[in-house]
């Protein structure tokens, strides 16, 4: 496992804001349009191939076809995106991977665990020692995606990611609420809600992973400070077992109450991720436990001025207090070495973290960024998270720490949803996680 020095590191991201201009104290800077005489200087092909390029659906495409659309005019190249489901993302690539079906690049979770699942040593294209792709990157985003013996399989790319709870401001101004101190406030307010006319919650239980985030949000905020960075060691090597944590229960006890309550949708079962940005948006839904994934999603439906002054967030609270922001390093790009145009996919990705295209890039999909000196206007909804994480109040992602995955987990939770049996929720959820982590063979799990 990497050393939890890593994962501290990662957390300063934002706290040394004058590494780059996307943090500056008004959590915004103007983004141009790049300068023609700027533009990447990549030679145009002699004989023009199509690359394939792997997303999951979950993210947002329109900022990566800006920059496939300079690609080609400059090269000729041109790029194909496929975009698969988000939940059986990883399992799709492994399938890929092990028939030997290899995209020419692709776009996968962050973080050194994605190699156990596609043998990198073996397969992917190893970057380490290209100094003019980490000159771009800010050090604690190369930290991260180096393994113990100094190999690097992705080039990070995107932004520092947000998870926790979006609202509609607008509802909870009718209903007399404001973002809660702590989770009893979290429940009587959306009490309140609910007897103004809206919905409190949404969840898209039908597509599976929107209603995991529910509870990796929640572990920031209740299970972290619990267990600490040593409980989560111990998960690593299989001393600690999910079962046992009280505070993982609870998590699970904490969504059975809310929909005992009636503060979901009428149909949780039948819930799917394009009819909750309809409703969050239209206001007759309040909030969701949702990635920062919604936040173009709402933009192309509502406009980049709804998302500015209609939509809020704030993180998972605990029982205490109002909680901790969940982060996420970027989605990192790769490429296997057995790929029909390696050569090709390695030069797309060192045009696309050029300065110009990665303005670009920011232009289109604001965050919080993770290249030197790149520009980018954040949303208010980003800026509550900066500021969290300049608070001291903010925590990468649990599966980010991790090796060993929740597998199968957006099926228990639907099964959990139909059944409520909390024991039975639980059990599954231990009984995957040590699966998948011996399935990998590692250490204390065999």
């Amino acid at each position: 496992m990497r050393k939890m020095k890593t994962v501290l590191s990662m957390v300063t991201v934002c706290l040394a804001a004058s590494t780059f201009a996307g943090c500056s104290s008004s959590g915004s800077s103007a983004v141009g349009t790049p300068a023609a005489s700027a533009v990447p200087t990549t030679a145009v092909a002699k004989n023009p191939v199509t690359l394939t390029f792997v997303i999951s659906n979950t993210v947002d495409a329109a900022p990566f076809n800006k920059i496939f659309e300079a690609y080609q005019k400059q090269t000729g190249n041109k790029v194909e995106l496929q975009a698969l489901p988000g939940g059986d993302f990883d399992n799709m690539m492994k399938t890929r991977f092990a028939t030997g079906d290899f995209p020419d690049l692709f776009l996968m979770q962050p973080g050194t665990k994605q190699n156990v699942k596609l043998r990198a040593e073996e397969t992917l294209h190893d970057w380490s020692s290209d100094t003019a792709v980490w000159d771009r990157i800010i050090p604690s985003m190369k930290e991260f995606q180096t393994t113990t013996d100094k190999k690097i399989y992705g080039v990070p790319f995107g932004a520092t990611g947000m998870m926790g709870v979006f609202y509609n401001k607008d509802v909870f101004s009718k209903a007399g609420v404001q973002a809660p101190k702590n989770y009893a406030d979290l429940i009587e307010n959306a009490k309140k809600i609910k007897a103004s006319g809206a919905t409190p919650f949404y969840e898209g239980v039908k597509d599976g992973w929107p209603a995991q985030i529910f509870y990796l949000t929640g572990w920031v905020s209740n299970v972290d400070p619990a267990i600490g960075d040593a409980g989560v060691q111990k998960l690593e090597s299989n001393q600690l077992n999910l079962a046992d944590i009280p505070e993982v229960r609870n998590l699970f006890k904490k969504q059975k109450e809310i929909k005992d309550l009636g503060l979901y949708q009428d149909s949780p079962m039948a819930g799917t991720y394009d009819e909750l940005q309809t409703k969050l948006g239209d206001g007759k839904v309040a909030m969701t436990f949702m990635l920062d994934g919604i936040i173009p999603q709402l933009e192309k439906k509502f406009s980049k001025d709804f998302v500015k002054d209609h939509i809020g967030f704030f993180p998972f609270p605990s029982d205490k207090d109002a909680g901790t922001a969940l982060i996420t390093p970027p989605n990192q790009l790769m490429v296997p070495e057995k790929a029909k145009h390696a050569k090709e996919a390695m030069e797309l990705i060192k045009y696309m973290i050029t300065p110009e295209m990665v303005n670009l890039y920011y232009q289109a999909a604001p965050g919080i960024p993770i290249f030197k000196d790149a520009k980018s206007e954040l949303y208010p909804v980003q800026q509550t998270v900066k500021d969290l994480i300049d608070a001291g109040k903010a925590k990468i992602n649990v599966q980010n720490r991790l090796t060993p995955t929740f597998a199968d987990f957006q099926k228990t939770l639907q099964n959990f949803f139909i059944l409520g049996d909390i024991d039975a929720a639980v059990k599954e959820f231990d009984a995957n996680y040590k699966k998948d982590g011996k399935n990998k063979r590692l250490a204390g799990f065999e």
